[in-house]
């Protein structure tokens, strides 16, 4: 048998594999994204914007400032001009629109917010995606499509710093990721890296010069200062250039890796967070998971017309976003669900997201999810702490520990998620490993339990019946209470000369040979229905109850005995065996069924009555030379037997006589001449019942003649002469007395 320790290596095995197996199916990593990122969100709760990402809302108020409609698209295109000229003036380092502006408006006003945007050199508008099929399908059947730019006016993106879109999914589709590049519109940057590369454009430290030299496409294509290449509007170019050099080349990559690092170590114009992130931002996955600070208008916002007419605002080195954004729920036209998303319905803005998924560039801070490797490890342990555990300790201290897990694991993966931002998994491990590791284990510990049971059973069941073991194991609180009155029918045996034969052999045969003896003494009481419910030394009782009085019962019980005493002349008969003669006694009556004794010793047996009188029955046996005994109340109404009436009986101990009967087989079973044999048996006793003691005498002395073995006819003819002799001492109605037991 496996060890407890063993087992429990193997369910934490079986558990660690089970959730390294479940986290790659597509349901629970999107659960895991759904509910697991956005409960370590909610575990860490909200966290400071960085200070150089300002959001500009397009909102209500602003609306009812300007006396226009709650309509940004109908605002007069001079409003988004006049804002960039005062933004532009303010020292904003990057000024982004998450506003669409490819429809004509006045003629005027797009030629007034074209020229602003040119004078200012810094704006970064937004671009419709358009999908279209290109004629072909995957496998699956679904349609290939490509994607392409739909720009904003000319004469509004000529002066434009970089135009790039924003694409992101819309609800009920949780937001958590943004796209970084779009590979299916040509490897094309989206607005949050286009922003970001502008913004790394104004930085020092000389990072363009590493990426030049690493990188010869970027050195040949473009210039090779950066207020050159934002003067020649390549920032785009610059950022495709560099991921394609990045993501092709690995030996370039390790050289702007170790390049950065060496300058970091010497310049403290740039930030270390900072500069990682634009490395990932070239060289990583097309998308990136945001970072969420917290809930609507977390990161700085402005109302549009403070921006443009309220008190003058530092903005100098900031990242503005301009677009639509509201703090209540029935003006909001552009939100977008997120783990933040409040329980009035409002959600984020499109700008809102923007501006944090730039803001997670220039801070470094994007959530990055465990690598594989790390996971499956983290996985892989838990799963096996959680299945060792809840296979080794008892249930209720099982359940306890998964309980305590739970606050445990989810604070663990939280303060790694606040002090790393990375993100741990927790439906795995949490929702999927800990409930199976407690249920293999309550199984397991169910079926070891079931296990230990029947080898209870078993042990018991050597020595009680099995509605006694039953009943026991359903109430071992109190033991004494376990019983029941019933009426049944009591078999009790024993073996002649049992004394003298233990004198002769030694312990360990005396015992083999009693175990054979049993062995077959209870298969047949066993196979009569009976319930063996004693054994001492060489006697055995069995027992055949009910609720009821019930003849068949009694019948079975009967057959029983003639079935023992077959069993027996079959085991003397076996060669080189110590002879074993049994003598039998049954007797019927109320019987008690359950528990006795008392302080630390406790046994299942039949008390009442009928256990000793059966017991004195079987002891007749050696004073008439008969084999089976049987009291008239146990034959009562049980039909298909063989019986000879003995006469009636007063046994020692007793007040009231019983008539006894031997107990001789079926008819099919009866040999020749018993019949009449028993005939003239029954003539002699009417005659010693009425005293007539010479008459009996006589016809006890015939059956005798003709069978000289005929224990009762031996008895009663020599009880006969005795009352010849000397005379009964006490008579009543044929009633014999018996002083020994």
């Amino acid at each position: 048998m496996l060890t407890r320790t063993f087992q429990g290596l193997l369910f934490g095995a079986a558990v660690a594999v089970l959730g390294m197996l479940s986290g790659s199916v597509p349901a629970v990593l999107r659960l895991e994204e759904s509910a697991g990122l956005g409960a370590l969100f909610q575990l860490r709760g909200p966290r400071p914007a960085p200070a150089e990402v300002v959001v500009v809302s397009l909102d209500k108020a602003s609306s009812d400032a300007f006396g226009l409609p709650n309509e940004p698209a109908k605002w007069p295109r001079t409003l988004h001009a006049d804002l960039v000229d005062r933004l532009s003036a303010g020292g904003a380092t990057v000024i982004t629109f998450d506003v669409r502006f490819e429809n004509p408006g006045e003629p005027a006003a797009d030629l007034r917010l074209g020229s602003a945007i040119r004078t200012a050199g810094n704006v970064v508008l937004t671009a419709f995606l358009q999908k279209s099929p290109v004629g072909g399908t995957q496998d699956g059947g679904v349609t290939v499509t490509t994607e392409r730019l739909l720009p904003p006016l000319p004469i509004i993106a000529d002066g434009a710093l970089a135009v790039a879109p924003f694409p992101l999914p819309k609800v009920p589709v949780k937001v958590s990721q943004f796209w970084t590049w779009k590979a299916s519109a040509g490897n094309l940057p989206t607005l949050p890296t286009a922003v970001f590369q502008a913004w790394m454009l104004r930085q020092s430290g000389g990072w363009l010069d590493d990426l030049r030299a690493a990188c010869p496409p970027i050195r040949e294509a473009l210039p090779a200062k950066m207020a050159d290449v934002w003067r020649a509007q390549e920032l785009v170019e610059l950022a495709r250039l560099a991921r394609t050099c990045l993501t092709s080349d690995s030996q370039a990559a390790r050289t702007v890796q170790r390049r950065w690092g060496q300058r970091l170590q010497t310049s403290t114009d740039l930030s270390r967070d900072t500069l990682r992130s634009l490395f990932e931002v070239y060289w990583g996955s097309d998308t990136r998971y945001l970072n969420y600070y917290g809930p609507p208008r977390t990161v700085i916002t402005v109302p549009y017309s403070q921006a443009l007419r309220g008190a003058s605002l530092d903005m100098a080195g900031k990242i503005v976003l301009i677009g639509f954004s509201e703090n209540f729920q029935p003006e909001q036209k552009d939100g977008f669900y997120s783990v933040y998303s409040d329980d009035n319905g409002l959600d984020l803005s499109g700008v809102e997201i923007a501006a944090t998924a730039v803001a997670n560039m220039v801070d470094g801070t994007a959530v990055k999810p465990l690598a594989l490797g790390p996971q499956l490890l983290v996985i892989g342990l838990w799963g096996l702490l959680a299945g060792a555990f809840c296979r080794a300790l008892a249930p209720l201290t099982a359940v306890a520990f998964c309980v305590l897990a739970i606050p445990i694991y989810g604070a663990w993966a939280s303060w790694v998620f606040d002090s790393t931002n990375t993100w741990m998994p927790l439906v795995t491990p949490i929702l999927i490993q800990l409930p199976v590791a407690l249920l293999l284990g309550l199984l397991a510990q169910y079926r070891q339990t079931q296990t230990q049971r029947k080898r209870v059973l078993d042990a018991l069941g050597a020595y009680l019946p099995p509605s006694a073991v039953d009943r026991l194991m359903a109430n071992l609180g109190d033991l004494k209470a376990n019983a029941e009155l019933l009426h049944g029918t009591c078999l009790t045996t024993d073996v002649e000369q049992y004394t003298r034969l233990s004198e002769t052999l030694d312990p360990e045969a005396l015992a083999v040979l009693m175990n054979e003896y049993y062995a077959a003494l209870f298969a047949e009481v066993e196979a009569a229905g009976g319930v063996v419910i004693d054994v001492v030394g060489d006697s055995m009782m069995a027992i055949w109850a009910a609720v009821t009085p019930n003849s068949a019962l009694r019948g079975r019980a009967c057959r029983g005995a003639l079935a023992i005493a077959a069993a027996v002349a079959r085991f003397n008969a076996m060669p080189g065996r110590h002879p074993l003669p049994t003598r039998i006694g049954l007797h019927t009556g109320p019987i008690r069924l359950g528990n006795i004794g008392g302080a630390r010793h406790v046994q299942f047996r039949a008390t009442g009555d009928i256990v000793n009188t059966a017991s004195r029955i079987e002891g007749l046996n050696k004073t008439l030379g008969t084999r089976i005994l049987v009291s008239g109340d146990t034959l009562e109404s049980v039909e298909g037997l063989v019986t000879r009436e003995l006469g009636t009986f007063l046994l020692a101990g007793k007040a009231t006589p019983l008539v006894i009967h031997e107990l001789i087989g079926t008819p099919e079973q009866l040999p020749a001449g018993l019949s009449a044999r028993h005939a003239r048996f029954v003539k002699a006793l009417q005659a010693f019942r009425a005293g007539d003691w010479g008459t009996a005498s006589t016809g006890f002395t015939a059956v005798l003649v003709e069978h000289g073995d005929d224990g009762p006819a031996r008895f009663y003819a020599d009880l006969c002469a005795h009352y010849q002799a000397s005379g009964p001492e006490s008579f009543d109605h044929g009633v014999v007395r018996i002083s020994g037991k």
